[in-house]
């Protein structure tokens, strides 16, 4: 060691913050998108009762709705449970980072984009069920 250079033993704090704010942010993520997958289940069936439910779970024909929760839920619960991988995996790297090891920040960056993705086909499927109808699929049986 050079006589100039002085070792302080202090952690990447650089990296502590990425993945600090890479763990929250997926957290209240799929925290959210978990609480909207609840509350449009809830309301269908709050508004249509319970012959609704029982034919979202054995559906013969698709109808709008059921055809824009299940998709809606399906994506939303995908997209948390990355988001939610996300958060695990971030906590780790920070706590390896507290020990002294170079944080995978690639890793994090790819299921970060990954969940942002299924969010977004969230969304866009969203958009063309409720615009086009269930018709423009075939996706009655």
């Amino acid at each position: 060691m050079d006589k100039w250079q002085v070792d302080l033993q202090i952690p990447d704090i650089g990296s502590m913050f990425t993945l600090s704010t890479v763990g929250i942010c997926s957290a209240l993520i799929a925290l959210a998108e978990i609480t909207y997958m609840m509350m449009i289940i809830t309301t269908a069936y709050e508004t249509n009762g319970k012959d609704w439910l029982m034919d979202l779970l054995c559906a013969e024909a698709f109808t709008e709705e059921i055809t824009y929760v299940l998709v809606s839920s399906v994506l939303l619960l995908l997209s948390a449970i990355v988001f939610l991988a996300t958060m695990c995996i971030s906590l780790f790297e920070l706590n390896w980072v507290r020990d002294g090891h170079k944080p995978h920040l690639k890793i994090l960056t790819i299921s970060f984009i990954i969940g942002l993705v299924l969010l977004s086909l969230t969304l866009l499927s969203t958009l063309i069920i409720t615009r086009y109808g269930v018709g423009m699929f075939g996706l009655i049986r």
